[in-house]
This record gives structure tokens, sequence and C-alpha cells, in this order.
């Protein structure tokens, strides 16, 4: 092994030892103030009444809690074929492959050439070729052959850490692009549960409406015999007829915002228009009360999908300020070329025939105007934007807690007076009949009462529907299920 070989080799070894520098600070997870307990984000300071457990956190199937087969169908169905959640699938792809090939600068690039040319000297050239040309020492008009098999070489030192710094960041940046597709498919989830129960809440509301437009068409047939008997007044007659179209309008404007839902369902399920069967069932048939595993406050910075992305977000702005401080640095490279020349083939791949040049090659920015200075500026301040952002997205986290807590709270007291509601409406409107049978009170009584007795069923169908929502609303608000290796693997 030849002297040159001897240096090469060793320069070889000598240099991952020298890439051992970093420059910029190293990332430290901000500590934001969280509280110790949910009671601070109820009405009345006490979270003991909810239907909730804070000795547990959601499965990663946690939309089976509902216990509703139907409705885990359609939730399967989007994850599977929902469009905007496979675009999302494939970002995550092209932002890892982004990750993996950022790297790629910490290792040596090289290329492996071969030439053949025919030459001819000139034979009036007065100056030979410069740059150790071959046809430099060939006599003018001399005809040869040139056989070149070589080797480029070309290593970028990273003894200030502006790749590994680059890499770092596109690596945080691919997991923050994971963490957008989670919640995305957290959103899809609770999207699918929300489209569902309202479908589910009008199915019941067109039955409510049916049958109150059937016993106000009784009532009618009613009336009308006991006006052509000269007992009322045509006057109740018109009335009741008011109150019967008034009731039938409503029938096709709930039947036409189940069309609507029915269309919304077979979008998020990646279903083809108009495919979507869905049987009419009211929503009584499918309410539920879960108890909701919630975790405790501080689960949400580890669960939330949207604070994990900003996160990731937080991690790639504090790399990027090490990437640009680097760039005020030299830059070390080595360079080099070798391989086998000669004018003869059959002496092509001698070993006399080698050839090789290599050595180190420094850049020194001397005066590039405000162009690092302004990177590292922008890095700086890019950082404290996305620290910005991170404060404020768990803010918002917990604040939609604070707001499903305290919507699920009082949905129950709402619930309650507005079942008092029916019964006493469906009392006074027995008692306001018999009273205008017997001629105590008029018609008008009976009108209000019927009015009053649909809007109140419909009312409590509508509470119901909204529990369930809030129940679902909670499950997003508090990050969704996990599994337990993909919990370990974002834990630092």
């Amino acid at each position: 092994m030849g002297m040159m070989e001897k240096r090469f080799l060793i320069l070889v070894l000598v240099i991952p030892v020298l890439q051992g520098c970093l420059l910029g600070p190293d990332y430290q997870k901000p500590d934001p103030a969280i509280p110790d307990n949910w009671n601070r984000m109820t009405l009345d300071g006490s979270a003991i009444d909810l239907p909730i457990s804070t000795g547990q956190v959601p499965e990663a199937d946690w939309w089976r809690t509902f216990a509703n087969e139907e409705l885990n169908g359609f939730i399967e169905q989007a994850l599977d074929r929902n469009h905007d959640l496979r675009k999302a699938g494939f970002r995550v792809l092209e932002a890892r492959a982004i990750a993996y090939g950022s790297g790629a600068g910490l290792f040596p690039n090289v290329s492996l050439d071969g030439a053949y040319s025919r030459v001819r000297r000139s034979e009036s050239i007065l100056v030979a070729p410069t740059s150790g040309a071959p046809q430099g020492f060939a006599p003018p008009g001399a005809n040869f052959d040139i056989w070149n098999a070589g080797i480029d070489l070309r290593w970028e030192l990273d003894f200030w850490g502006r790749i590994r710094r680059g890499q770092e960041a596109f690596s945080a940046e691919a997991l923050g692009t994971e963490m957008n597709r989670r919640a995305i498919v957290l959103s899809l989830i609770s999207e699918v549960g929300h489209t569902y129960f309202r479908l589910r809440e009008l199915d019941e509301q067109v039955e409510i409406s049916e049958r109150n437009l059937a016993n106000q068409q009784d009532s009618l047939s009613i009336i009308r015999s006991r006006a052509q008997a000269g007992l009322v007044s045509d006057l109740d007659v018109k009335r009741e007829e008011a109150l019967v179209a008034e009731t039938a309008s409503q029938i096709p404007e709930f039947r036409r915002q189940r069309a609507v839902q029915l269309h919304q369902l077979e979008v998020l399920t990646g279903s083809s228009p108009g495919t979507l069967v869905l049987s009419p069932r009211p929503l009584r048939s499918v309410i539920t009360q879960p108890i909701i595993p919630v975790g405790l406050p501080s689960d949400l910075l580890q669960r939330r999908p949207d604070i994990l992305e900003k996160e990731e977000t937080l991690k790639a702005a504090n790399a990027r300020i090490g990437e640009a401080r680097a760039y005020f640095f030299p830059s070390v490279a080595i360079t080099g070329n070798g391989g086998f020349q000669t004018s003869e083939f059959n002496q092509w791949f001698n070993w006399a025939s080698r050839n090789m040049s290599i050595g180190p090659s420094v850049s020194l920015p001397i005066f590039e105007g405000y162009t690092n200075l302004a990177r590292l500026e922008v890095a700086e301040t890019r950082y404290q934007q996305m620290l910005e952002d991170y404060h404020q997205t768990i803010l918002n986290a917990f604040r939609e807690v604070a707001d499903v807590l305290a919507a699920l709270q009082t949905r129950e007291q709402q619930l309650g007076s507005q079942r008092q509601q029916v019964a006493a409406a469906q009392e006074a409107l027995a008692l306001a009949d018999i009273r205008y049978r017997q001629g105590l009170v008029t018609y008008i009584e009976v009108l209000d009462a019927q009015r009053t007795v649909l809007a109140a069923e419909l009312g409590v169908v509508q509470t119901e529907r909204a529990r369930l929502s809030d129940m679902v609303s909670l499950f997003k608000a508090v990050g969704g299920g996990w599994d337990q290796h993909q919990l370990a693997g974002m834990n630092p």
C-alpha cells in the first residue's frame, strides 16, 4: 500500500470522529401550566356526578363504548375508505421519504465514470494542453486512444451539525405529519358519530310529527263533525286545519334534512352517491350512557394529536436554529477522484495505470450580505411563533374539554325538565280537550296545548341527540384512544 493510500485510509477513519459538534440549542420540552383534575372545569367545581372515569383512558376503538354495531360498521368503513384519510396517509409517506433523504448528506457521494475517446494531436499546435492531459506528451499529428474508468468522490464533513440539524427537523416534521393524520382519524370518527346520531334524531322527529299529525287529523275530523251538527263554529275548524297543515309541513323538512345527513354519511364512509340505504330507526333505540374514561388532565398533552403535532413542529423549528447557525462556519469537504487511465486497452486495469487525487476543500463565508443573519433571525422568530402556537393549542384543548363537561353536566338537568314538560303538556292537552267539550274554554286552548306537546316532544329528542353528540365530542376532546405501544413511542 502506497503512502497516498495510507493517508486516505487514515482520513476515512478520522472523519467520523471529527463530525461530533452540533450547533444550536437542544430541544427542551415546554412546561405549560395544567390543572391537577377536572373539577375546576365543571360548573359547580365537582366532576363526581359526570359520567367520566379518571382512572382510565379511552381504548383505541373507543367508539364501541356506544354499543351500536351499526355505528361501528360505519366508522370502520370510514377508516378504510375515506379519501381525506387516505390522502393524509400518503402525506405521511411523503414526509417520511423526505426525512429519510435528508440524511444523505452525511454520507459520501460516489459516482462511477467510464469513457473512451480517440484522440488526434494537432500538428500546428504551439502550446501543449494543460492540466496533465495525455495528449500533451504526444508528438504533433499522433493518433491514440484514451481508456478511462474512475470514481468521483465528494463528502461534506458535517463538523457543525448543519446536515444533522436539518435531518432532525425533517424527522420531527414527518412525525408531526403523522400526528396530523391521527387528528384527521379522530375528527372523522367524531363526524361519523355526530352524523349518525343526527340522522336518528331526524328519524324520531319524523315519527313524532307523524304521530301528532295523526292525532290532530283525528281532532280535525271530530271538529268537522261537530261543526256540521252546529255545535262549534267554522272558525274552530279552520284553526285546526291550520295546525294540521303546520305540523304536516315540518315532516318534509325533517326528511330533507335526513337525506342531507345520509349524503354526508356516504361521503364520510367513501360510499358512492345513493348507495347507502338506512332504514328509519328512532333515536331512543340507540340511546346509551357509557362511562367515558378521560384520564387525568396531564394525559391530554400526550394524547391529543393536535398538541403532539404542534410539539413536533416546535422541535423542527428548534432544530432549524442550529441549522441556521452552522451557515456562519466554514464548509469542509473531501473531494477526490481516481481510477484507471491508459492509451492501451490491454493495460487498462493494470495497477500501474491507476491515478488518484484527493484532498480537503474549505469554503468560508466572508460576505454574503444579510443572508446568514436573516436566516438565523427567521429560524429564531419562527421558533417563538411555534412556541406560542403550542401553548395556544393546549389552552384550546382544555377549553374544549371544559365546554363538553359543562354541556354534559347541564344536559341531564335539561332532559329532566323537558320530560316533565312533555308529561305536563300531555296532561294539559287532555284537560283542555275535556274542558272544550264541556264548553268551558275556547278551541284556542286545545290548539295551544297540541302545539306545546309537539314542541316539547321534539325538544326532548333534540336534547337526547345533543347529549350523545357531547359524549362523542368528549372522546375527541381528550384525544380518543391510542394503542399502548403508540403511547409509549410518544414519550421521550
